[in-house]
């Protein structure tokens, strides 16, 4: 995947945003990463600009029983058992125009075929962590240890989402992210 260097966060946007306008409508955007990446901001930046549709896929999570069914702790729970994915499909097949889907897990076979373009906002492991309990409260870095974290590393081995990505959004700065792109996809401002 051919990259750029670090960019502004006004360039990054304008980048990625350029990008989405030059596809055709209907335009399904999945901007899928880890818990805490930044996944829900960068969609929030790009509608702005784009004056994109927006759905969440945590707006699609299963009740708390069925999501905790395996134990409130597990990492395979927490990939398998989370989003009500025929639903979330249901809404995203529904959606006019552009419409870009924030959430994690959004690369998974079952809703991969969605996609007119793929994105992966990734930050490292102890990033993810540290913005976490700093959203979430230090009340649940133990759950961020046990099942999210182990979730995220299950889901990278099975599916590789950052390989399946059409763009690859180096957060781990967010002020200066860095973009990489896949071969072929091309590279707006560049």
């Amino acid at each position: 995947m051919p990259g750029l260097p670090a960019l502004t966060r006004a360039e990054a946007l304008e980048r990625v945003a350029a990008l989405i306008a030059s596809l055709d409508e209907p335009a399904r955007i999945a901007i899928d990463g880890p818990d805490a990446a930044g996944k829900t901001t960068l969609a929030d930046e790009l509608a702005a600009l784009l004056a994109a549709e927006r759905l969440s896929a945590d707006d699609f999570l299963r009740p708390a029983e069925e999501r905790h069914r395996r134990g409130r702790e597990s990492p395979e729970g927490y990939y398998e058992d989370s989003f009500d994915h025929p639903r979330l499909r249901g809404a995203v097949l529904a959606a006019q125009g552009l419409v870009l889907v924030d959430g994690i897990f959004l690369l998974r076979p079952e809703l991969d075929d969605l996609w007119s373009l793929r994105i992966f906002v990734a930050v490292g492991e102890e990033e993810m962590l540290r913005r976490g309990i700093e959203r979430d409260g230090a009340d649940l870095e133990r759950l961020y240890r046990v099942r999210y974290l182990p979730g995220q590393r299950l889901y990278a081995e099975r599916v590789g989402p950052r390989e399946r990505a059409e763009v690859v959004v180096e957060n781990d700065d967010p002020a200066r992210p860095r973009l990489v792109f896949r071969e072929g996809v091309g590279r707006p401002g560049a």
